[in-house]
């Protein structure tokens, strides 16, 4: 399959906007709820005395609390539809099929066995996953491949930093060899859900799918559909 020059969806630029954006929203979430909180806590002051200004404070301040987790859980994901849509489309021009048929999973891809970022991400490219009885096959915006089951040595969920402190998430691990026996590894991420959490309860149940894929050669899609 020839594939036609197509601009990259996946760039340094879509990478940077992304990071302005998530950072945007953070800190508003953030920053916000203590700046209402000061204002609050001055106008009552008058009023309420500083109990009633304390009360105030400490309700901006709660509210920063909830604002910023709640933002550090779905901020990080903003944008993931829409590159999903359009890199499909991309992807659609360039090779005459699209490979988002509900049989693929999207996901995010790095070389290494270990965090590897690029350009402030954690993911290399994009793509979608998909799997036969016999191979892992991963079409991406920049990188393509397919890795024989028999090749896979390992595969297994890896978390990413510290929990809590530097969490870049769950990851899913890939251990394989080449023709010439070379040992080589690869993480890739579901970019799919609403929330990290989900993400990462969805980074283990394409653990096991895989896990599964490897010792017995059954695979799985995103419907549920299981196939020998």
């Amino acid at each position: 399959m020839t594939a036609t020059p197509e601009p990259e969806v996946f760039t340094k630029a879509f990478k940077i906007r992304g990071n302005i954006v998530v950072g945007c929203v953070t800190a508003l979430a953030f920053f916000g709820p203590i700046v209402l909180g000061i204002g609050g806590a001055v106008a009552l002051k008058g009023t309420l005395g500083d109990g009633g200004a304390a009360i105030a404070g400490l309700g901006g301040f709660a509210l920063a609390v909830a604002g910023f987790i709640v933002a550090s859980q779905k901020a990080v994901l903003i944008g993931n539809q829409g590159l999903r849509r359009d890199l499909a489309a991309a992807l659609q021009r360039r090779f005459g099929r699209n490979p988002d048929d509900g049989t693929a999973y999207f996901v995010g891809w790095s070389p290494g066995r270990g965090l590897n970022t690029k350009d402030g991400d954690t993911d290399h490219d994009v793509g979608f996953l998909t799997l036969t009885p016999e191979a892992l096959n991963f079409l991406g915006d920049t990188v393509g491949f397919e890795v024989q089951r028999q090749q896979v040595r390992w595969v297994g969920p890896a978390q990413q930093g510290v929990p809590f402190l530097m969490d870049f998430g769950l990851r899913i691990a890939v251990y394989w060899v080449d023709a010439w026996g070379n040992e080589n590894a690869f993480t890739f991420e579901r970019r799919e859900g609403r929330s990290r959490r989900q993400v990462r309860r969805r980074n283990r149940e394409l653990a096991e799918i895989l896990q599964q894929w490897h010792q017995y050669g059954t695979v799985a899609d995103p419907a549920g559909q299981v196939r020998a």
